[in-house]
């Protein structure tokens, strides 16, 4: 029956039009709406003057936008921040990018912004760079995985699934013990600042699925040079007290953001996030951000 159900839905036409007309005059619980999914590109509000395109290929996150908004839906706080943070920030770093929601956000805030994204999921990557042509947006990417050395590295794939958000590099995130290998590319954050001559990083969002400290260990000397500002994805203590120990010399502030509530908290030290991100800058950025 649930075969059938998904099926006759799958025949449904028009979905966007029709999805789209409810929610002018109603929006559905979240409960309902996360079925109400549809393939198409949709249009993503940043502001009253700003926005940009996405494909929606029936996934949760693009889902969640297209009913909920950035404002209200899906990493609401931690996008709220990354909006303001993307004002003034010249070079941006996304890792991890998925299907370039920052990204995107970051150019459509600040058109002379120089953006870079790293996704090394063949079909997500693909999505990206689809993404990227839709809004003719000047964004560099890179199918790879930023890590603490270059070469070569594996990714887990669930069966019969090319497109995945929680994938790491040489560990099976999936509950799938038969997920499929997938070779990909690693390099060293370091490397490719020197061979791109990036003169600094403003601002960088790190989701690497507990592959965080490579990423910035990978980064060197530019860590203390550049001293960017991050949201960066914390699901583990264990990940935290490495993040502490190589941050807190820098004079870092920390605050975990609930996404679920929307509350940012100053945090002394990093420990695992209450839903998923902190945000880690310095405390004039701080002071900018009233916090």
């Amino acid at each position: 029956m649930k075969k059938l159900v998904k099926v006759l839905y799958s025949l449904l036409p028009f979905k966007r039009e029709l999805f789209s007309f409810i929610k002018f005059f109603y929006l559905p619980p979240q409960s309902i709406y996360k079925h109400l999914h549809f393939k198409g590109i949709i249009k993503v509000k940043v502001d009253k003057l700003r926005s940009f395109k996405i494909n929606h290929h029936g996934y949760v996150v693009e889902n969640e936008i297209f009913w909920s908004g950035l404002e209200n839906g899906w990493e609401k706080a931690s996008i709220a921040l990354w909006i303001k943070l993307c004002e003034n920030a010249d070079t941006v770093f996304d890792i991890g990018a998925n299907t370039g929601i920052y990204a995107l956000i970051a150019k459509a805030i600040n058109s002379n912004a120089q953006v870079y994204c790293f996704e090394p999921i063949p079909k997500v990557c693909e999505y990206l760079k689809e993404n990227i042509v839709l809004n003719n947006y000047d964004i560099h990417t890179s199918q790879v995985a930023l890590s603490d050395h270059s070469g070569k590295a594996k990714i887990f794939l669930p069966q019969g699934n090319e497109f995945e958000y929680s994938v790491t590099v040489n560990k099976n995130n999936s509950s799938d013990s038969n997920a499929k290998e997938v070779e990909i590319e690693i390099c060293d954050m370091a490397s490719f600042i020197s061979t791109n001559n990036i003169l600094n990083i403003d601002l960088m969002k790190i989701d690497v699925e507990t592959h965080e400290v490579e990423v910035l260990n990978g980064m060197g000397e530019y860590l203390k040079k550049f001293k960017p500002t991050m949201i960066i994805e914390i699901l583990q203590d264990d990940i935290a007290e490495k993040l502490d120990t190589l941050l807190k010399p820098l004079g870092y502030l920390y605050f975990d953001i609930d996404d679920a509530t929307g509350k940012i908290k100053k945090m002394g030290k990093l420990a695992k996030s209450s839903y998923y991100n902190y945000l880690v800058c310095s405390p004039e950025i701080a002071l900018k951000l009233g916090l």
